[in-house]
């Protein structure tokens, strides 16, 4: 019940924005590529250090130190990586992250469609993370600073993300509002930041598989999404990935339009380590790659 409360209290806070142009998209494209080959559909299922990005009350379920690092190759020179480092102890769990996009050198082009001088593009943001177990449910928040440069126009923010998870035996439903805070502010127009409110349920079937499901609302305007995908333990510590995500499918489109929301993805986990590939649509762009690995002590 209380945890239902709690829902409900991140959907009036998300409900209150105005709807305007979102800006520091960099925080809406995902890590990790467990999570990533599964569609995305990861909220209720975040059990390692990757939680801080998608539902921070997941790193409650960490009972080692775990590190990770991510990597996606994009379209043209945009690169992603992601750094993360959890740290489990009797008051709960800490964690601290790093995520960084670099577009590489934009070509300029004046209001004629002209060349001129290229440009640097980035984005970053560093996370600070804490989660702890309750009774009624796992609870966790992370506070996130934010920078982002665009040719000699910088801006700077902050945002907020808090998480709750609870488990029924093997079922487990979660609930995350992600990037709750006032904008970034470019010289004298302030843009809002893309809110998330993301609610997932997930199950862990006896063998090492497991299947998910979430929605995620844009309040803002983004409108609502769907993703829902699996992973199968082929054999012991190989495990195959699937996932169908309608944030990157084309409504209205072709069948080939609408397979643009597969994903796909592979990994090996063992008690110290984890590799994760995914390989994810991004329309006429092509498709992203992502790397991630993950070790545990």
């Amino acid at each position: 019940m209380k945890i239902t409360l709690l829902a409900a209290l991140m959907l009036a806070f998300a409900a209150q924005a105005s709807r305007a142009a979102e800006t520091a998209s960099f925080l809406d494209i995902g890590v990790g590529g467990r999570a990533l080959g599964m569609g995305g559909a990861y909220t209720a299922l975040a059990d390692d250090a990757n939680a801080l990005y998608w539902n921070p009350s997941g790193l409650s379920k960490l009972e080692k130190r775990e590190v990770t690092a991510s990597h996606a190759e994009m379209f043209e020179s945009t690169r992603l990586d992601f750094l993360a480092y959890a740290h489990p102890t009797s008051q709960g769990t800490f964690a601290a992250g790093l995520t960084y996009l670099s577009q590489g050198k934009i070509d300029g082009r004046d209001s004629l469609g002209r060349r001129t001088a290229g440009y640097d593009a980035s984005d970053a943001a560093v996370s600070l993370g804490y989660a702890r177990k309750l009774e009624i449910a796992d609870l966790g928040a992370t506070f996130k600073y934010l920078r982002s440069h665009i040719a000699g126009t910088e801006a700077q923010g902050a945002a907020v993300d808090i998480g709750a998870k609870r488990a029924f035996d093997r079922v487990s439903v979660g609930a995350a509002l992600r990037n709750l805070g006032p904008g970034l502010k470019y010289q004298d127009q302030r843009n809002d930041l893309p809110l998330r409110l993301a609610v997932g349920s997930a199950y862990r079937f006896a063998g090492g598989h497991a299947a998910a499901a979430e929605l995620v609302n844009g309040p803002r305007g983004a409108g609502t999404d769907v993703s829902f995908g699996g992973e199968y333990q082929a054999v012991k510590n190989l495990h195959l990935r699937a996932g169908y995500t309608t944030q990157t499918a084309v409504a209205g489109g072709s069948g080939f339009d609408a397979a643009r929301g597969l994903t796909m993805g592979l990994g090996f986990r063992n008690e110290k380590w984890s590799l994760d590939y995914a390989v994810l649509p991004s329309g006429e762009l092509g498709s992203s790659h992502r790397f991630s690995l993950g070790s545990r002590w």
